[in-house]
C-alpha cells in the first residue's frame, strides 16, 4: 500500500510540472505575438532593431507579465520596453536614463515615436 502511494505521488508531481510548464509556455508564446504586433503598429521595423531582450523567465522583483526590450540602431542608450499583461501591451521607454510612460515629453527624444495606432 505504502508503495502505490509513493509510486502514484511520484507521477502526479511531474504531471503537475509538466502542465504548468505548458500553460506559462503557451501565455508567453502568445504574449510575445502580442508584443511583436504592437511594435510593428509603434512603427518600428525589424529591420532597425539591432537587439531584442525576451527573457525566458522574470526576476521575481519585476511586474507581472511579460517583457521585451527593443533596441534600435539609431538610439543609442535609450530603448524601448514592451510590457504584457492582462490581454494588452503596456508601452515604456529608457530615455537618457530615465523610464518614461508613452505619454511623457521624454519620448520625443526618441528616433521612433509612436504611431497613431498605439496612442492612447
Amino acid at each position: 500500500m505504502k508503495n502505490r502511494i509513493i509510486i502514484s505521488v511520484l507521477w502526479i508531481v511531474p504531471l503537475i510540472i509538466i502542465a504548468f510548464l505548458c500553460i506559462y509556455f503557451t501565455n508567453r508564446y502568445n504574449a510575445e505575438k502580442e508584443i511583436d504586433q504592437y511594435i510593428q503598429d509603434y512603427g518600428i521595423t525589424k529591420a532597425e532593431i539591432s537587439n531584442e531582450e525576451y527573457p525566458l523567465f522574470n526576476s521575481l522583483s519585476v511586474p507581472k507579465g511579460f517583457f521585451k526590450t527593443i533596441y534600435t540602431k539609431e538610439d543609442e542608450g535609450n530603448y524601448y520596453i514592451f510590457q504584457f499583461d492582462n490581454k494588452k501591451v503596456i508601452f515604456s521607454a529608457v530615455v537618457e536614463g530615465n523610464e518614461v510612460s508613452i505619454d511623457d515629453k521624454l519620448i520625443e527624444k526618441l528616433k521612433h515615436q509612436p504611431s497613431e495606432k498605439v496612442l492612447p
